[in-house]
């Protein structure tokens, strides 16, 4: 396996231009995620067979436009395992929007395979192949790697144009190809790349449940403003404030610095740095107008009614994603679905914007899935 170390535009143009020709391109990262709001980028893979391959000093190069232009050609497939990891670093490091991604993740879920393997257990099952995963938990940052470093980065993306081959072929025979690349396709989007809404945090802060009314208006306030400060000065969010600490703050909501100072779950670093934003925000909150406070929403049915239906329609993905060799788990997990059913029975509308009913999902589970559907809104209708 012949690998070259870039550390300089220079070289990077030369190798990309080359890669550019041969009409495919493995891409993988390794970033240190820390103490950071968004990963640290070290290094990037790249390859197009087992005897071409580039380690990419994400720290040296201060151009990356030639990968950014490989990555956005069209005639080239960039091949990724869990490219969800990968792209949106990609994406901030150097703008690129990609296209013609081929996840092998996501490709053994559409050919018999589970997308819960590892990429060393794809490798081993498919090829034979056995990776030695020594460096899964090491500095990526630090200067110089070592030799063990650049052999497993090196491993980790030499065989991904060869597992391509084997998957896509797979996936071809068993005709899903084109729903394959249809759900590739969303991260040739813009909003596969959008950041959360700060507004919409609180949703995602572990123990909101306890609170309600004006607590969760303090919360989202605060939860607001620690998701904005924490992209702002790119730090983990645990660095501003820890979800238990923002509870706290919503449920005893400090109206001076003293007051913040006196709650002994507050660290007295955070209240000295950001005491002031911490008061502001639980006051904007408390001056929330009663009719604008967050809700977590009345359950429509009851659980037992919700697990039932919900089995029946997961009960049709299984059966109908085994007859295609698909993942289930590809076409839908149970929260995706209890949220289908929550939507029909609040609303007694068939939920169009829900992706089991839109593209290649919804060819899958027709016309079973809209007789289910239908057969809820008439139990919401009768009140049952």
């Amino acid at each position: 396996m012949t690998c070259v170390f870039i550390e300089s535009d220079a070289a990077l143009r030369e190798f990309c231009q080359t890669a550019a020709r041969q009409g495919r391109l493995a891409i993988d990262t390794e970033f240190v995620w820390t103490s950071t709001y968004y990963p640290q980028l070290g290094l990037v893979q790249l390859s197009w067979d087992q005897e071409h391959s580039a380690l990419v000093d994400a720290l040296a190069v201060s151009d990356p436009s030639p990968l950014r232009e490989v990555i956005a050609d069209p005639s080239v497939v960039k091949i990724l395992h869990e490219s969800a990891s990968d792209l949106p670093i990609l994406r901030r490091w150097c703008g690129v929007l990609p296209v013609r991604v081929f996840d092998t993740r996501i490709g053994a879920g559409f050919c018999g395979l589970t997308t819960s393997v590892s990429l060393s257990g794809l490798l081993d099952s498919q090829l034979g192949v056995t990776l030695a995963k020594t460096e899964t938990r090491t500095n990526w940052l630090q200067r110089p790697l070592s030799p063990a470093q650049l052999q497993y980065a090196a491993e980790d993306v030499a065989w991904l144009p060869l597992l391509h081959e084997t998957l896509h072929e797979k996936i071809e025979k068993l005709g899903n190809l084109d729903w394959f690349k249809q759900e590739m396709s969303a991260c040739e989007q813009e909003d596969y790349y959008a950041e959360p809404d700060p507004w919409e945090s609180w949703r995602r802060v572990s123990g909101m449940g306890s609170l309600s009314g004006v607590g969760l208006a303090v919360l989202r306030e605060l939860a607001a403003w620690r998701e904005s400060t924490a992209r702002r000065l790119n730090k983990a969010r645990p660095r501003l404030l820890r979800d238990e600490q923002l509870v706290y703050a919503a449920q005893h909501r400090p109206k001076t610095l003293d007051d913040c100072r006196a709650i002994p779950k507050l660290w007295p670093r955070s209240v000295e740095k950001y005491g002031k934003d911490i008061v502001e925000a639980v006051q904007r909150g408390l001056e929330t107008p009663p009719s604008e406070w967050p809700s977590l929403g009345n359950m429509p049915i009851d659980k037992r009614t919700l697990k039932t239906q919900a089995d029946r329609i997961l009960n049709l993905v299984r059966k109908k994603a085994a007859a295609r060799e698909i993942d289930p788990i590809l076409v839908a997990t149970r929260r995706e679905v209890e949220s289908l059913v929550l939507a029909v029975f609040r609303s007694g509308m068939r939920p169009e914007h829900k992706a089991l009913l839109r593209g290649w999902r919804y060819e899958l589970l027709k016309p079973q899935i809209d007789l289910i559907l239908e057969e809820m809104t008439a139990a919401r209708q009768a009140g049952t």
